[in-house]
């Protein structure tokens, strides 16, 4: 993996472990950055415990990928955003929820990046 990609591939660690630790530590805030409301009881246990392991699988997986330089950590992630875009727009076709744009068009850049990163490796 050249050099350029090794940082990015961090730089997307580092961030979505960051999102994760927010799950855990301060939930109302990166819930409002998200776009959402907290929610309350199971709810909650589900959307903070859900959404906390999605970001750090994210995150530690690309850091693993970056770090040992063995690009197969890297398809792990890549999978879990790539879902999620997909998700989305599944959620908008047949279930009435507003099209994240935004949110896909991260969602796909960073799995592009990734599973680029994981072709060069």
């Amino acid at each position: 993996m050249d050099r350029f990609l090794n940082i990015l591939t961090y730089a997307i660690g580092l961030l979505f472990v960051f999102n994760g630790l927010m799950w855990l530590t301060s939930p109302a805030d990166i819930a409002s950055t998200l776009g959402m409301p907290l929610l309350t009881g199971h709810g909650l246990s589900t959307q903070i415990g859900d959404l906390a392991s999605f970001f750090l699988v994210v995150g530690i997986f690309s850091l693993l990928g970056a770090y040992t330089k063995k690009t197969y950590w890297l398809y792990a992630p890549a999978a879990l955003v790539g879902f999620a875009a997909l998700s989305r727009i599944i959620a908008y076709l047949f279930h009435g929820a507003a099209l994240s744009t935004d949110k896909i068009i991260v969602e796909v850049v960073v799995m592009s990046i990734l599973l680029f990163a994981a072709k060069r490796g």
